[in-house]
């Protein structure tokens, strides 16, 4: 039993015993080696759209702090849409309900909706 604990004494004070054989891993030898034989694509640069602006511009309705209308605004920004927006007091109650019946947003109002 003495032989027993001093050899297991003797493994965990050497500094060998706390460190991972090192082991390559043939896998990964294969995936790196694939990676830098394939030629790199070049992406090609970003065109924006026309512009589009209708003689009547569209109102969108949003709250500041509503993500949901910060992807409406994004979704317009991308698409390159000229449009008007009215941000709503978070206590503003009667403009959503006259436009949409219920308090939410975002409200997307087109000229001829109105």
């Amino acid at each position: 039993m003495k032989l027993a604990i001093s050899t297991f004494l003797l493994a965990i004070s050497s500094v060998g015993a706390f460190t991972a054989p090192a082991v390559k891993n043939p896998c990964f030898a294969q995936v790196s080696a694939l990676a830098m034989s394939s030629p790199a694509v070049e992406a090609e640069p970003f065109t924006k759209g026309p512009r589009i602006i209708r003689d009547e511009l569209p109102i969108t309705y949003v709250y500041d702090h509503c993500p949901f209308c910060v992807r409406v605004r994004l979704a317009l920004g991308v698409k390159n849409i000229k449009h008007n927006v009215q941000f709503l007091a978070n206590d503003d109650i009667p403009t959503p309900t006259k436009l949409i019946g219920k308090k939410i947003a975002p409200i997307f109002v087109s000229i001829m909706q109105l």
